[in-house]
């Protein structure tokens, strides 16, 4: 039924025309119900008025004819039947005939023989036609007989009547229902008239009552769909009474609380829109522009030198001492002077200055419109006013530099990324010249050429190092004394492989690698493929590989507190033992990040792993530290090594170190032996070990694995 009701869409109507509806469809209904039943009561009255008028008729004309059919006196037969044609309207044919059809009298249209035959044959009283209704009544002769003497044994009963009927004819009368039918349409179109009266009555009534009743309810759903629409400022007249009062009062209040909670969260809405695009813009710990917004006020920038010939100045800017005081006290620190040097800085700049942080302890300064002179003198100012300023953190006291890369941008640019390489090398620069200075940048000087190759260098390093872009070599490290045991002993070296299959050398992409901290990554690929390849000699030789492969680690991955996990799950993964490899740090590394390199040793020597301390005698204080460590190797620094066959000091510092390395028990080996005479004085002073390309030039570790596999075959 529901169904039904939808697909005549009476859901789709408004409430004005439901009310109308509902006002007007019951008196149509009514009326139509009324009318019927008064057509059908008077339609069979008149039908029954038009029989009983048939039938007086033919009753009255039968004994009226009796005379005229007995005597044959057509002419008083004929008068009759005209009579009662003439006093009877609907009346159309009045017929007398004798008891063998022949015709006496006749008015109005003759009735066919047929038709009389029909009716006498069947004996009918009355014969119904479309157009009428024929009544047939028969003619008697009556006769009466009159006793004139009477037996003595009726002497109580009067004189007997006999009265005996002999029917002599036949009387038919047709009447037509021409003026009844009339009188039944006349009827009907009256009921109509006074029903559809009665209906636009009640239509007009129910719209009166409707739009007394809807109109409130409609300005309340016209209002309701404004507010769906988000348009909240809405008020209904209170006009109505009852419900309805209420219902409009109801309305008027809940909108008002809309208006409110809406205008209300809007200013949330406002707010929180304010303080995301600030923070999609500016740096959550200093507050200063962030590297994306400061990226695109610099490609802004560049492009209105392209289009209006402008000038601008870029500086980076990188501060020197700023990992000294990270690792010294802390990152919450750090983060402390960073803030600190964001202000400091900050108030210096001129109002359609940029100053940014990009990452780290790196800023960038964008001077826009500006001279290179004065912008000179804009660096100059913070170069002093970051070396004069003392950061002081609980009882220590540090100085802080800042070393700045200057780019003036001109067309010769053709993006933001050349902008930013430029003034890193540039601030490069100014970091190797000495540091709490700046530097600009000149596309011909041979140092940024060299900074711009590093950086390429590392350009295609990922997180996902692919196994093409390095190779491991290694290099022995040959006993130069009897007192240790004659083992095969090499140090793992990484090369990196270029694009057109050149190798690189390590100094040219890990002091980039170091900066971009890409190092981690690195150390880590170096870890998993030596093991890999120690896996590949035990398999070669019967699990009867008796090697040790030294592995550099970087300060960077020192700082990693998942680097021990990962040495654990490799080593587990390749099942190889831990005695055969040995961690190199450097004596700096070492020093900057002693807290985690002292627990880094203890839970790998746990393992069973070895250590040395590379590049040792290059720190300030380099017999103090050692203290701290427990190691088994020391790798006296090379500066020291090359030239100690014709340099006194530098041979007694060889032979000073591995005195002290004795005294701790540990075994010393040498950098840069490169020639025979270093060699000797190493073996006179009794340094364990040696390593250099006298004794022994790198060679790709697939080689060695190949030479150690002939070996064992």
């Amino acid at each position: 039924m529901k169904n039904e009701t939808d697909r005549l869409g009476f859901n789709n109507i408004g409430i004005k025309s439901r009310v109308i509806l509902l006002g007007t469809i019951p008196a149509l209904l009514f009326a139509i119900i009324l009318a019927g039943y008064a057509i059908s009561n008077v339609f069979g009255v008149l039908n029954q008025s038009l029989s009983d008028r048939g039938r007086i008729i033919a009753s009255q004309l039968s004994p009226a004819a009796e005379y005229g059919v007995i005597s044959g006196n057509r002419q008083i037969l004929q008068k009759l039947v005209q009579q009662a044609l003439s006093n009877e309207q609907e009346v159309r044919t009045v017929l007398v005939v004798d008891n063998k059809g022949m015709v006496l009298a006749l008015s109005g249209r003759p009735l066919s023989q047929d038709l009389i035959n029909r009716i006498d044959k069947n004996n009918l009283n009355e014969f119904k036609l479309s157009n009428g209704i024929i009544f047939t009544s028969p003619i008697y002769r009556s006769l009466v007989e009159i006793e004139d003497f009477s037996s003595g044994y009726d002497a109580g009963s009067g004189a007997d009547i006999v009265d005996n009927q002999l029917e002599i004819g036949h009387v038919y009368v047709a009447l037509s229902n021409q003026t009844l039918q009339n009188i039944k349409l006349d009827l009907i179109t009256k009921i109509v008239l006074i029903g559809l009266f009665g209906l636009m009555v009640s239509a007009l009534i129910a719209w009166r009552l409707g739009r007394n009743i809807t109109k409130p309810i409609q300005e309340i759903a016209s209002a309701v769909n404004k507010v769906g629409e988000g348009i909240f400022v809405q008020t209904i007249t209170e006009n109505s009474s009852g419900e309805l009062k209420t219902l409009q009062k109801g309305f008027n209040s809940m909108s008002t609380s809309l208006k409110h909670a809406y205008e209300s969260m809007q200013d949330r809405i406002n707010d929180a829109t304010s303080m995301l695009r600030h923070q999609a813009q500016h740096d959550d710990l200093t507050g200063l522009v962030n590297r994306r917004e400061f990226e695109v006020r610099l490609e802004r920038s560049l492009k209105s030198v392209h289009e209006m010939n402008a000038q601008h100045v870029f500086c980076y800017m990188d501060l020197d001492q700023f990992k000294l005081v990270n690792d010294t006290c802390g990152h919450a620190a750090g983060d402390e002077l960073l803030r600190q040097i964001s202000v400091l800085l900050a108030n210096r700049m001129r109002d359609r200055d940029t100053l940014a942080r990009l990452g780290g302890d790196e800023f960038g300064l964008l001077l826009e419109n500006c001279s290179l002179s004065d912008a000179s003198q804009i660096t100059n100012t913070l170069l002093k006013i970051v070396h004069d300023y003392r950061f002081m953190h609980d009882d220590k006291i540090f100085n802080i530099g800042v070393s700045i890369g200057m780019v003036v941008i001109n067309t010769s640019f053709a993006s933001v990324s050349e902008i930013v390489h430029a003034a890193d090398s540039a601030c490069y620069s100014a970091k190797k010249a000495g540091r709490n200075q700046s530097f600009l940048f000149s596309a011909g000087d041979i140092e940024v050429t060299q900074r711009r190759s590093q950086v390429e260098a590392i350009s295609d390093i990922t997180n996902e190092i692919d196994d093409e872009q390095f190779m491991l070599y290694c290099q022995p490290i040959v006993p130069l004394s009897s007192n240790v045991p004659a083992q095969h002993h090499y140090e793992v070296l990484i090369r990196k492989i270029s694009l057109d299959g050149t190798i690189i050398l390590p100094t040219s992409f890990i002091p980039s690698a170091e900066r971009y901290h890409l190092m981690p990554n690195i150390d880590r690929w170096v870890i998993r493929n030596t093991f890999s390849a120690y896996r590949d000699m035990l398999d070669r030789s019967n699990e009867k590989c008796n090697y040790v492969f030294s592995i550099n680690l970087s300060g960077t991955s020192l700082g990693d507190k998942s680097l021990l996990g990962f040495i654990r799950e490799q080593l587990a993964v390749y099942a190889i033992p831990p005695t055969s490899i040995c961690f190199e740090i450097t004596e700096t590394s070492a020093i900057v990040n002693l807290k985690n390199t002292i627990q880094l040793f203890t839970a790998l020597r746990k393992l069973g792993c070895s250590f040395a301390l590379d590049d040792f005698g290059s720190g300030m204080s380099s017999f103090t530290y050692l203290k701290n460590f427990e190691v088994d190797f020391l790798k006296i620094d090379g500066a020291f090594v090359k030239e100690m066959h014709i340099n006194k000091i530098d041979h007694a510092m060889v032979r000073s170190i591995h005195s002290v390395a004795e005294a701790m028990n540990i075994k010393t080996v040498a950098e840069f032996v490169e020639n025979e005479a270093i060699l000797k004085e190493l073996k006179t002073i009794g340094v364990h070990y040696g390593q250099g390309m006298h004794l022994g030039s790198p060679v790709a570790i697939k080689k060695l694995i190949e030479n150690f596999s002939q070996l064992n075959s």
